[in-house]
C-alpha cells in the first residue's frame, strides 16, 4: 500500500469512527482534521467533501457486510442451514457497521443521492442473495416454492421487520432457536395439514 492509499485509508477510518459517534450532520471537516492531526486542506486532496468521504466509509462498511454475508452462507451445507446463517449473521454484522445501518436507516440522509442508490442497490442484493439460497433449495428438492421471487422477498421483508427486535435480543442465548421457529414459520406457515 503506497503512502497515499495509506492516508486515504486512514481518513476512511478515522471518520468513519467519528461519524458513528456524532452522527453524519454534527461532524464537520474540522472534526476529521484534528482527528488524524493534519490540515483541512490535506483531506481535501483526497476529497471533495464531507458526502464524500461518508460516501467511501459507508461503501467499504457495505463491503464488509456483503463479503461477511457470503462467507458465512458458503460454510453451510444445506439451504435451511444457509438462511439461517444469513439472518444470524446479518443480525450480528449489521449493529457493528453504524455509518451503513445509519445510511439504509436514517430517513434524514436520504437527500444524499449516493444514500439512495446505495439503498436500492443494497435491496436488491440482499433479495438476489436470499432468491439463489432459495433456488439451490428448489433444485435440489429441499424446498417446494411457487414463486422464488415473492419468497425472496418475503423472506427479506419479515427478516427487515424482526430487525430491531434481534438486535435487542443479540446476546440472548435463546436466538438462534428463536430464529429457527421465524425460519419454520415462514417455511410451514401457521396452518394446520
Amino acid at each position: 500500500m503506497t503512502k497515499r492509499s495509506h492516508f486515504k485509508q486512514k481518513i476512511i477510518a478515522t471518520s468513519g469512527k467519528i461519524f458513528n459517534s456524532l452522527g453524519f450532520k454534527k461532524t464537520t471537516m474540522d472534526d476529521i482534521a484534528l482527528a488524524i492531526k493534519k490540515r483541512k486542506s490535506s483531506i481535501y486532496y483526497y476529497f471533495k467533501s464531507k458526502e464524500e468521504i461518508f460516501q467511501s466509509v459507508v461503501l467499504q462498511e457495505a463491503k464488509v457486510f456483503r463479503r461477511t454475508i457470503i462467507t458465512a452462507v458458503d460454510k453451510e451445507n444445506n439451504p435451511k442451514d444457509k438462511l439461517k446463517a444469513f439472518i444470524i449473521t446479518r443480525m450480528n454484522i449489521i449493529d457493528t457497521l453504524g455509518n451503513f445501518n445509519k445510511a439504509l436507516q436514517d430517513k434524514r440522509l436520504m437527500h444524499l443521492d449516493f444514500v439512495v442508490r446505495l439503498k436500492r442497490l443494497y435491496d436488491k442484493e440482499e433479495i438476489r442473495l436470499f432468491k439463489n439460497i432459495l433456488i439451490e433449495g428448489v433444485e435440489s428438492a429441499y424446498f417446494k416454492i411457487q414463486d422464488i421471487d415473492l419468497a425472496a422477498i418475503a423472506f427479506v421483508t419479515a427478516m427487515r421487520g424482526m430487525e430491531s427486535t434481534f438486535l435487542l435480543e443479540k446476546d440472548d442465548p435463546l436466538l438462534s432457536k428463536k430464529i429457527d421457529g421465524v425460519i419454520h414459520t415462514i417455511f410451514y406457515g401457521i396452518v394446520r395439514r
